[in-house]
């Protein structure tokens, strides 16, 4: 069957706020990062010193802070490029998610070895909290680096009255799951290749 009207080309600007926006999204993830950081070296007792747990409870919140802080303006940025019909950027942001395989891997570590250590009487009541604290962080984490694409798609297609592909319809809702926003990405990316030519 033949897609040529689906796969018409749409000519967009070129990406402005959307390469501030992807620029955030590393800015995010880089935070995220040394988080993670301040929080594994000190459990894994590569790094052992006397005074140092109330700095890194506090370094972790503000970084914690910084990261969603960094993520919304990467999400406004988003808007601003998908308002102005600039090119999406959609690689950057398979870049980004293959980025963070690492860091959702460290994470579920992390989490896993916080709720083994609640394992006893007295702590044993907080588990169900903590676990849905887990989770929703991290659902957090991995909508966030996937969301300015997401609203792009609803945009582009509502902006150029295109129906969308079934590429892009799986691709945003992949994007809504663990694991697999990573393959969700990269079908918007190429479902975004197929129709769209920078001016």
């Amino acid at each position: 069957m033949d897609n040529t009207t689906e796969i018409q080309k749409v000519i967009v600007k070129k990406p402005r706020f959307m390469r501030i926006c992807k620029i955030f999204l590393i800015i995010t993830m880089i935070v995220l990062y040394v988080m993670q950081g301040f929080i594994a070296v000190p459990l894994y007792g590569v790094m052992k010193s006397v005074n140092t747990g109330d700095l890194n409870v506090k370094l972790v919140f503000i970084l914690l802070v910084v990261s969603i802080l960094t993520g919304l303006t990467a999400l406004g940025f988003g808007i601003a490029g998908t308002i102005k019909s600039e090119g999406p950027l959609t690689g950057i942001t398979v870049g980004v998610k293959i980025a963070m395989i690492p860091f959702f891997v460290i994470n579920i570590v992390l989490w896993i070895l916080l709720i083994a250590g609640m394992l006893n009487p007295f702590l044993m009541l907080g588990i169900p909290l903590a676990t849905v604290i887990g989770v929703c962080l991290t659902y957090v984490y991995m909508l966030m680096t996937g969301l300015p694409d997401i609203i792009y798609c609803i945009g582009f297609c509502i902006k150029n009255k295109k129906r969308p592909t079934g590429l892009m319809v799986a691709g945003v809702i992949l994007n809504f799951f663990f694991m697999l926003d990573v393959i969700g990405s990269i079908m918007i990316h190429r479902s975004f290749k197929k129709i769209i030519t920078v001016e």
